[in-house]
């Protein structure tokens, strides 16, 4: 079957007025005015409108689908205290039926809100006896119709055995293996959690076997001193130092990286997720995105875990990306909404090394393709699409999702699941989770305001 997507906008990513994507499987075969097109394919079903924008779907580059339960829980932590207070405790209590169930809640929230591709890390702490957890992510996100990025956040403190995981990245792998839309990272929790044997192991298995890395790196000031009084060097000099970097490497949040660490990043063409919204919740900081976009760093977007952003809407943090560089900078040039798209686009496909088969709309990519609805009040007057997109839209307006050229959402729902079924199986499982984890007090403290006091 041939689709035509058309759109008053096309943004591919040069702004094409009045045109059209024509896809045929799961690839774009032609991009130009719609005229022409639906000249060319009178036999195409015609998508959009003349109204619409239709860009590339956006590239997450970083979550973490392991909180998609515990979503608005302990806000009013900074980062460490966040993980003692909440990760940790919950993250030995995942199962790949929990898993399952989160990414089903957030993998929804981002396909209405343009995601075609998620760079995840699952976070938990399996028993040395239990079953692999991190399937559950691949088959939720085949059920939905999500292009995935996956990784199982490795880490051996706290007295969990090297071999378990291994074991973990071993299951996530042959997962993947077996799926249609996902692929395969080491993920790294983070070096502070490892100690020096088991990430001698993460980049033998990395490295040795030919696979790219998902890492949080410099997130907090905090994290910079642990790893230098530790290593004598900073979480980017080590990983360098030990050859992390030879392999494709993502590291988010990139907050407290100085001058060396970005020449060194630049160096080894080092990609970095922007995570402006879950930045600012925990109080990290503010990136140095404009500085390491001037040393031709590949720099995407993130929207973080669902309990660090909390919201998994995409079209928010774009925006937050772009507003926050403005505020920081105090200066309205400081980042474009042309910018800032592409960060949400193809600057995201580079920073996943991805560039060649998704991020723009070109004939032979992947049809990977968003439509925001022209009909409505919100987007009834573009004057600069790039500027409606990133200031103006709204999740209500993604109208269609298509990934590798299946229609993951549709008149503004997804096509693979029924979400109020969804949210409706998710509950017991989300309070019995919090229960188990010993949790049930901060959604408490949360809701009476008296954390703070």
């Amino acid at each position: 079957m041939t689709v035509l997507i058309r759109g008053g906008w096309v943004l591919a990513p040069e702004a094409i007025a009045d045109g059209a994507v024509v896809v045929e499987g799961a690839r774009i075969v032609e991009v130009g005015p719609y005229a022409d097109l639906v000249a060319r394919y009178p036999g195409a079903e015609v998508h959009g409108s003349a109204y619409d924008i239709v860009s590339p779907g956006f590239v997450n580059t970083h979550g973490h689908f392991s909180e998609g339960l515990i979503t608005g829980i302990a806000s009013d932590y900074t980062l460490w205290e966040w993980i003692c207070a909440l990760i940790n405790p919950v993250s030995s209590h995942l199962d790949r039926g929990s898993a399952y169930l989160g990414t089903l809640l957030s993998g929804i929230q981002m396909l209405r809100s343009g995601v075609t591709t998620a760079n995840d890390m699952f976070v938990c702490h399996p028993a040395d006896d239990a079953a692999p957890v991190t399937p559950g992510v691949v088959d939720a996100l085949e059920e939905l119709g999500l292009r995935g990025v996956l990784s199982f956040g490795a880490g051996d403190r706290g007295g969990r055995s090297i071999g378990r995981q291994v074991e973990e990245h071993d299951a996530l792998r042959e997962a993947v293996a077996s799926s249609t839309l996902q692929t395969f990272r080491v993920g790294i929790g983070a070096l502070g959690g490892q100690s020096d044997e088991m990430f001698a192991a993460s980049v033998e298995y990395a490295v040795g076997g030919g696979h790219g890395v998902h890492i949080h790196v410099q997130e907090i000031r905090e994290e910079v001193t642990a790893t230098f009084e530790r290593t004598g060097r900073t979480v980017v000099g080590h990983c360098a130092h030990e050859g992390l970097f030879a392999v494709p490497t993502l590291a988010a949040h990139c907050v407290w990286v100085d001058r060396a660490d970005r020449a060194l990043m630049a160096e080894h063409r080092v990609g970095v997720a922007h995570n402006p919204v879950a930045n600012m919740i925990l109080a990290s900081g503010v990136a140095p995105v404009t500085e390491m976009r001037q040393l031709g760093i590949d720099v995407g977007i993130g929207v973080d875990g669902a309990a660090s952003n909390d919201s998994q809407d995409f079209l928010q943090a774009m925006k937050s990306a772009a507003l926050l560089a403005r505020v920081h900078h105090q200066q309205a040039t400081a980042m474009s909404a042309r910018e800032a798209w592409e960060m949400a686009t193809i600057g995201g496909a580079r920073a996943l090394r991805m560039e060649a088969t998704i991020g723009t709309l070109e004939a032979g990519k992947q049809a990977d393709v968003v439509v925001l609805d022209g009909t409505g009040p919100t987007l009834a007057n573009v004057h600069d699409p790039y500027q409606a997109m990133v200031f103006v839209a709204g999740s209500r307006e993604v109208k269609e999702v298509w990934v590798g050229g299946r229609a993951s959402l549709l008149d503004f729902e997804v096509t693979a699941v029924d979400p109020g079924e969804v949210a409706a199986r998710s509950r017991p499982v989300a309070a019995d989770l919090v229960r188990r984890a010993g949790l049930p007090h901060l959604s408490v403290l949360a809701g009476s305001g008296s954390a703070g006091s």
